[in-house]
């Protein structure tokens, strides 16, 4: 008798053992492919389409964007943001990867305030070491013509991603930082003074923060200062500057850019070929369209995504050929959302629904441009060869936008 129980047993623990193994081939996310995800999700079984995609493998888009929404109606923001993330990539370019794209702009935007309305509460109970690889890049004071004040935001956005460039380097994102300025009164003034510095940069969790100021003079030159600091002892660790005719403020920003990396331990000659041509791009030369560009991010910041969007746009148009004008405008939304209307339109991206609006002629309707002569007109134009005449103007974008059966608020 007691022969046939271990037989029996045997038998059982094989027959588990095989089971096991086809489940970890053809288990629970091999049954989710497809349309399956989509029923599972549409059933409000959320939990199951999480456990199922949930881990390191490689997801398709639908997975991804279904996985997204399933965290999204679960209450988990963070993970929705890492599941969209993916999603873009794989759809890089698409309809859905730039629709995608807007939401996350605004998921991205509200979770940067709620967290940084929870550090400032428990700032006090905070610890842990901060990111020894971490900058934080504070926008740049402004001290000389008040129309070149929005230059504050657009200088952290250039110095932001060419640091960014280098693989040694974590640089905290903007909109983060700005969220915290927001959140301690200190946006409106547009200075981050030596006392609340190191407070920010442990908010974020930056061990080195760096910050500045910019002057122009007479409107001709201009003059660019820098600071590198360590958070936890507020000591300086360097001091920087560069300076310049104003219509070249591009390569005034190039140098002050190498200037720190070499401060931060990244000279130029250590770094590779393809991250220092990286770092070298030149993101505009017009300064008609960096002063739009650096409006659209301080309405942007402002949540007035339709003035903010009209500010990249007559950057564009300005300057065809700047990319990062260019990718604010896809990544900004219209108008903002809740989070259930940004989950109604990705449930009717996931249905095949398609909605085509020209940028150009939303702007329009949204808010009239007024194109006021600027402050400076430098001699500098990036006009593409052989284009002239009333042509120069027009930038041809198309950003798709599908609200069904949504009723946004303004």
């Amino acid at each position: 008798m007691l022969k046939v129980k271990n037989k029996t047993t045997g038998v059982l623990l094989r027959a588990f053992a095989a089971l096991l193994v086809f489940l970890a081939a053809f288990g629970p996310r091999a049954a989710l492919a497809g349309e399956t995800v989509q029923q599972l999700y549409q059933a409000g079984r959320y939990p199951e389409v999480i456990a199922a995609l949930n881990g390191e493998q490689e997801k398709t888009g639908i997975e991804s964007l279904y996985l997204g929404l399933s965290h999204l109606r679960t209450g988990n923001t963070m993970k929705a943001i890492e599941a969209w993330q993916g999603y873009v990539r794989l759809e890089q370019g698409s309809e859905g990867g730039r629709k995608i794209s807007q939401y996350l702009t605004i998921l991205l935007q509200q979770e940067a305030q709620r967290l940084a309305k929870e550090r400032i509460q428990q700032e006090q109970s905070l610890s842990g070491k901060l990111d020894p690889k971490a900058i934080a890049v504070y926008p740049f004071s402004n001290k000389g013509t008040a129309a070149f004040a929005p230059l504050s935001r657009g200088l952290a956005a250039m110095i932001v991603t060419d640091l960014a460039q280098v693989k040694g380097l974590t640089v905290v994102e903007r909109i983060q930082i700005q969220a915290i300025l927001d959140e301690l009164k200190l946006a409106k003034s547009g200075l981050v003074d030596p006392k609340s510095a190191p407070r920010i940069g442990k908010l974020v969790g930056a061990a080195k923060f760096t910050t500045g100021s910019f002057l122009d003079v007479d409107q001709k030159e201009i003059r660019l200062d820098a600071i590198v600091m360590q958070t936890e002892s507020g000591k300086q660790v360097s001091a920087t500057n560069s300076a310049g005719a104003l219509d070249e403020f591009y390569k005034i920003e190039k140098a002050l850019v190498f200037k720190l990396l070499c401060d931060l331990g990244y000279c130029p000659e250590s770094l590779d070929s393809d991250t220092r041509k990286a770092v070298e791009m030149i993101h505009t030369k017009n300064l008609n369209a960096f002063q739009h560009y650096s409006q659209g991010l301080v309405d942007f910041d402002a949540e007035d995504y339709r003035a903010a969007r009209r500010g990249f746009v007559l950057a564009l148009e300005e300057d065809p050929a700047f990319e990062l004008a260019r990718k604010a405008l896809l990544d900004t939304p219209i108008v903002r959302l809740k989070t259930s209307q940004i989950i109604s339109g990705a449930e009717a991206l996931g249905q095949g629904v398609k909605f085509d609006f020209p940028v150009e002629a939303l702007v329009a309707a949204a808010l009239p441009v007024q194109r006021t002569p600027a402050p400076v007109k430098p001699e500098i134009s990036q006009q593409p060869p052989g284009i002239t005449g009333a042509g120069l103007g027009t930038v041809e974008v198309q950003v798709q936008v599908n609200f069904p059966g949504v009723n946004i608020d303004e």
